[in-house]
């Protein structure tokens, strides 16, 4: 993905005026009538404005380019309605869809002359608002100016979303490409779990009605599942023995669902989903992501859940809304007590990796499951006072948290696929079950926004807990140890230096930067000695450095150093120096996780650099690697005092050890 977005940019800057043309024309398509219905306009001008905040695009040009082609659209559009009018309405595709042309003249009646200006941000009717106007004898110097005042707002507002975007993964990518993976992953799956939840309640609530009858009916014909259906669809019917048998029937079918699944997946083959999957995730690691998925996670930590469910409880029992606590109480239960029982019957192992640290077992992923149920049925609860074209927002909002609780369990290598797969049809079906026999057997006689307030109140006291208390904890929990092997120094100082690595590894398959420092010794003993030279260890990220970013007059030693990644981790050291010709040099250091014997010293890789100052249209600037390093690896020999030993190898890797040796 990455690749073939690079291959892009580099295209775009070797042919300017095709992206120009490339920009016009989309921008007229996507406001030309009927054309304009097929054009994904909004998705491509993103695409657009994220290469200008890569940089590879000038704002000013693309900016014109969009304008003109977006004027030019609505022109053409407007002279079709004025010259075809009264036709219109016996022209394919408004002879067949009448529907379309009907909105747009009904929009048009309703805001006059100003629909021309606002109709442009309204996708429904974006397309045919000009060919209305015509038709309609709307004057063509009032158009005009519609036209352009309108033009002039929508192009920047549909290529900031896309530039902020392109920014973001322009900075991201100095950090670590494979941040730049998860971030475009994220996005898409954000993206796709509102449109799945918005989908699949377009389509389920039509015939939600017609389904329950049809369920109910079924289980007249069928004795034995007769009390199941009854439960669910029959508000007449007691519903607690239903679904407690239903509980217990969810209970079997999760055990074999997960022996199968463990049988046919097979966790621990290499040629596995599971493995291949969990290997894929744990290579896109980084410490930022890293920490916005413990975050994430700790969404679904028994103590959020714990909190989260008890707020919910004590406001129902206060309401005395008696029958809506003990369905909530059903589903608190269920949550608790399926994960640890199915967990210790099955006895699933965890990944390797973190087996030790985590502990338990695979499956279900209890985290997950608890999302499932406790956020899921609480948009149940919330759905059931909003209007019907409404109640997609809080199953959406209820499918975000799960999906990234499920994301996050994913990534920080604690489940496998199945584990999480399982989890989420286990508890969709039992809050299926639970939403279901609420809806039919309960009477929605109050509003929710005390309830959504509460909900809202105990996710953001969750997210303040673990800033403050839990969050560091957890963050080392969730790291996987590097095994430390040993080597002879002598050994190391003379032949065994080429088992390193002489790349920063970066993503899978991508050799990045070349790792051509190897340092024997403590780092405090190295940063001691290159201070001598003028190198200082780099201030940390703060909110107060970043801010920089936003000054593009500063000169290139004041601008933040951002951390880079080797093997998904941060330099353990980053030391810096400024040149009186204003040039910036960096060295950074990451641990080899090798102990040098006999005197127990820590190895350490990595790099010496230069950086240059990288302005994107004039308003985020930021140091980025110069293309070429050779002078910042002289100059860094210069530097290197009497008391650190050095040995510059043939390929070009300098090692260095703070005390002689006899070899």
């Amino acid at each position: 993905m990455t690749e073939l977005f690079q291959q892009l940019l580099g295209w775009v800057e070797l042919h300017p005026y095709w992206a120009g043309a490339l920009i016009f024309t989309i921008s007229m398509a996507e406001s030309l009538a009927i054309i304009g219905l097929l054009v994904p306009g909004v998705a491509i001008m993103f695409g657009i404005g994220a290469m200008i905040g890569a940089g590879s695009i000038d704002f000013g040009s693309a900016m014109a380019w969009a304008v003109t082609g977006a004027v030019v659209g609505d022109g053409v559009s407007f002279w079709l309605g004025r010259l075809y009018r009264e036709q219109l309405p016996g022209i394919w595709p408004f002879r067949r869809y009448p529907e379309s042309l009907g909105r747009g003249i009904t929009f048009f009646e309703r805001y006059g002359g100003k629909s021309v200006a606002i109709g442009r941000f309204f996708g429904p009717v974006r397309a045919v608002i000009p060919l209305v106007a015509g038709m309609l004898g709307m004057p063509p110097w009032r158009f005009l100016l519609a036209n352009v005042l309108s033009a002039l707002a929508w192009a920047p507002a549909y290529l900031l979303p896309g530039m902020v975007f392109g920014t973001s993964l322009k900075l991201a990518s100095e950090v670590a490409v494979r941040l730049v993976i998860v971030i475009l992953l994220l996005v898409f799956i954000v993206w796709f779990i509102v449109w799945l939840v918005h989908y699949i309640f377009l389509l389920l609530h039509p015939r939600a009605a017609r389904l329950l009858q049809e369920l109910l009916n079924w289980g007249h014909r069928h004795p034995m599942f007769e009390g199941i259906a009854s439960a669910l669809a029959d508000p007449g019917h007691p519903e607690a023995r239903g679904l407690s048998v239903l509980a217990s029937l969810l209970f079997i079918t999760a055990a074999l669902f997960a022996l199968i699944t463990g049988w046919s997946l097979n966790p621990t083959s290499q040629s596995g989903i599971n493995y291949t999957l969990l290997e894929s995730l744990q290579s896109l690691r980084t410490p930022w992501a890293d920490h916005l998925m413990v975050f994430i996670t700790g969404l679904a930590d028994l103590q959020s859940i714990a909190l989260f469910f008890a707020l919910v409880l004590t406001y129902l029992i206060w309401r005395r809304d008696r029958r809506t606590a003990l369905y909530w109480l059903a589903a608190g239960a269920f949550a608790l007590l399926t994960a640890p029982l199915l967990k210790y019957g099955l006895r699933i192992p965890r990944p390797e990796a973190m087996a030790q640290s985590i502990g338990s077992y695979a499956f279900p992923s209890g985290h997950t499951l608890a999302a499932m149920v406790i956020y899921g049925f609480f948009s149940v609860l919330i759905a059931r006072s909003i209007t019907p074209r409404w109640r997609w927002i809080p199953y959406s909002t209820a499918g975000l948290i799960i999906g990234s609780v499920a994301i996050s369990r994913l990534y920080l290598g604690v489940h496998w696929l199945s584990d999480v797969l399982g989890s989420i049809t286990l508890g969709l079906a039992w809050v299926s079950a639970l939403g279901i026999a609420y809806n039919r057997h309960t009477t929605a006689t109050q509003k929710r926004g005390m309830l959504i307030f509460i909900g809202i109140s105990s996710l953001v006291t969750v997210l303040v807990i673990q800033s403050l208390s839990t969050h560091t904890v957890n963050y080392h929990r969730y790291t996987p140890e590097h095994p430390v092997s040993e080597m002879a120094e002598s050994k190391w100082w003379q032949q065994e230096w080429r088992s390193l690595p002489f790349w920063r590894q970066d993503t899978r398959q991508r050799l990045n930067q070349q790792l051509n420092i190897q340092y024997g010794g403590a780092l405090a003993g190295f940063e001691s000695a290159m201070s001598a030279a003028g190198w200082q260890k780099s201030d940390p990220l703060s909110w107060k450095t970043l801010v920089k970013l936003l000054s593009p007059g500063l000169p290139l030693s004041e601008l933040p150093v951002f951390p880079q990644v080797h093997e998904g981790s941060h330099e353990s050291l980053r030391l810096i120096k400024t040149l009186p010709s204003g040039r910036r040099l960096i060295v950074r250091l990451w641990p080899a996780y090798i102990e040098l014997t006999p005197d127990r010293k820590h190895l350490w890789i990595g790099l010496v650099e230069e950086q240059r100052k990288l302005e994107i249209f004039s308003l985020v600037t930021f140091a980025t690697s110069a293309s070429s390093q050779e002078d910042a690896f002289n100059q860094f020999l210069l530097d290197i005092p009497g008391a650190i030993q050095r040995r510059l190898t043939k390929n070009g890797t300098l090692l260095l050890r703070d005390a002689v040796v006899a070899d």
